[in-house]
């Protein structure tokens, strides 16, 4: 079970607040190009679940986010011809797993649930990319990423709050 104390919440939730203000700052056609996004969040999610330890919230999320990510950014930047873009995303996501796996034996709170969930998302968003503009605009993913991570803040705050109130 992921222990997320209430402090702990808080600087998550800045942390991903600080990572959505970067996608946001960073990701645009006069600036870096779309395809960092995936690599930024999930290096995003690694930075807040690293503040909760291994057993931590947020490790299947960041793993899946940045194997992807990884994938991603290296067809962006390489554009390798003879590299199929589908298997590559598989490879990304595949390490991810067996990332997730060995941190797993090593004690960290890694969902195989979480971890399928966000794999099945960044999937579909991807898949519904062509229909949707937004999908394929870095600032609609800093606004969901800031919007996590100002629930993160203000849960961690009212929980201090009722901790300070209660003695709980």
């Amino acid at each position: 079970m992921p222990l997320r104390t209430p402090g702990n919440r808080v600087i998550q939730g800045l942390l991903l607040c600080a990572g959505a203000a970067l996608l946001q700052l960073s990701a645009g056609t006069d600036r870096i190009e779309f395809f960092w996004t995936p690599l930024i969040i999930g290096v995003t999610y690694l930075l807040a679940a690293a503040v909760d330890g291994p057993c931590g919230g947020y490790w299947a999320t960041a793993l899946a986010l940045s194997g992807w990510g990884l994938a991603v950014a290296y067809l962006g930047e390489v554009r390798p011809l003879d590299v199929d873009v589908a298997g590559a995303y598989l490879v990304g996501v595949g390490l991810a797993a067996l990332a997730a796996a060995a941190l797993r034996r090593r004690g960290f709170a890694v969902s195989d649930t979480g971890l399928a969930l966000t794999i099945v998302g960044a999937g579909l968003l991807l898949a519904l990319s062509p229909r949707a503009d937004a999908l394929v605009d870095a600032t609609t993913y800093a606004i969901a990423v800031g919007l996590v991570g100002v629930l993160n803040v203000a849960a961690g705050a009212w929980l201090l709050a009722r901790r300070e109130r209660t003695g709980v």
